[in-house]
C-alpha cells in the first residue's frame, strides 16, 4: 500500500478465488461493489474544510457492500447519493457524523475528534478493518491539511510525477499551454491503420488524463474530451497533441484543488445542498 509521498507504508496479501467456477444465485448475487462519484468525495472534503471538521478513514478487510446496515444507527443516505451517509446530532452522539464509503476505503467527517474515535471503535466492532486515523491519501490522491489557514489540499502530484516518468516527459520543458492553438485535431489526420506501439502509447497517455480529469485536474478537460475522440485511430499529430498536455503537466504537476472557508452565506449553501 502507497503512503501519500509514494512510500509502501504496508503490504498485503490477497487471495482471488477463480471467478470461472463460481455460479449465479449460489456463490453470488452481485458481482459488483457500489462506488460514490468522485463529486461526493471532494463535497465531503470542502464542507470539512468550510466547517473545520475532522477528517478520517477506516480501511476495510473487504469491498464495503453492507453500507445498508448503518439505518440500524440512525443514518440516512445524503439523498443526492446512495453511499454518502449522514447520522444528524443527538442521542448517542452529539454532532453530525458523515460517512462515505467507496470498496474498501471509507471517509469519515465530524466537528468532534473524541465523538468520531467513539464512532470508529463501534463501527470497527461491527465490519473489519484497521482504523486509518486522519485522511493523508484518498483514491490515490493527497490530502495536506492546514489547520492555521483552515485549508485542505486536494492533489495528485505523485501520480502526476509518474505518469510523466512513465511516457519519458519528466525531463523535458513544460508548455504554458494544454494544446496548440493553430492546431485543431481531426479525423483527417486518423490513419486507415492506426499504427500498434503508437496506438498503445496514446491510449495510455489519454486514459492516464482521463483519472486526473475525474480527480483534480478539471482545467484538462477539454483537451481530455478532444483527445478521447481519437483514442480509436489515433495519428501522430494525436499523439504530439497528448505528449504536449504532458508538457503542461510537468510545469505544474504540484498543484490541485485547495478548499477553504468559504465564508458563513456560501458555507450554508454548501451544506444544504
Amino acid at each position: 500500500r502507497d503512503g501519500a509521498t509514494g512510500q509502501i507504508t504496508n503490504c498485503k496479501v490477497r487471495l482471488v478465488v477463480q471467478g470461472n467456477h463460481m455460479k449465479e444465485g449460489e456463490d453470488y448475487e452481485d458481482a459488483f461493489a457500489p462506488v460514490p462519484h468522485a463529486t461526493s468525495g471532494r463535497i465531503i472534503i470542502s464542507l470539512a474544510a468550510a466547517n473545520n471538521l475532522e477528517l478520517h478513514s477506516c480501511d476495510l478487510s473487504q469491498a464495503f457492500i453492507q453500507a445498508d446496515k448503518l439505518d440500524e444507527g440512525g443514518f440516512t443516505t445524503a439523498g443526492f447519493e446512495d453511499l454518502v451517509w449522514v447520522r444528524e446530532a443527538g442521542r448517542k452522539y452529539a454532532h453530525r457524523l458523515v460517512v462515505s464509503a467507496h470498496i474498501d476505503d471509507t471517509l469519515m467527517a465530524c466537528e468532534s475528534l473524541d465523538m468520531l474515535q467513539a464512532f470508529k471503535r463501534e463501527f470497527l466492532t461491527r465490519f473489519e478493518g484497521t482504523d486509518e486515523g486522519e485522511v493523508t491519501t484518498y483514491l490515490g490522491c493527497e490530502l495536506i491539511s492546514d489547520c492555521i489557514q483552515q485549508t485542505i489540499l486536494f492533489r495528485q502530484a505523485v501520480y502526476a510525477k509518474k505518469i510523466l516518468q512513465l511516457y519519458g516527459e519528466w525531463d523535458k520543458p513544460s508548455v504554458k499551454t494544454q494544446l496548440e492553438e493553430v492546431v485543431r485535431l481531426s479525423k483527417e489526420d486518423s490513419p486507415e491503420v492506426a499504427d500498434p506501439v503508437l496506438h498503445s502509447r496514446y491510449r495510455g497517455i489519454t486514459g492516464h488524463i482521463s483519472f486526473l480529469v475525474t480527480m483534480t485536474w478539471c482545467d484538462l478537460v477539454f483537451a481530455y474530451a478532444e483527445l478521447s475522440k481519437f483514442v480509436q485511430c489515433p495519428g501522430l499529430i494525436h499523439l504530439t497533441a497528448a505528449e504536449r498536455v504532458l508538457q503542461f503537466l510537468r510545469g505544474s504537476y504540484e498543484d490541485g484543488i485547495t478548499y477553504s472557508d468559504p465564508g458563513q452565506l456560501n458555507r450554508n449553501r454548501l451544506a444544504g445542498w
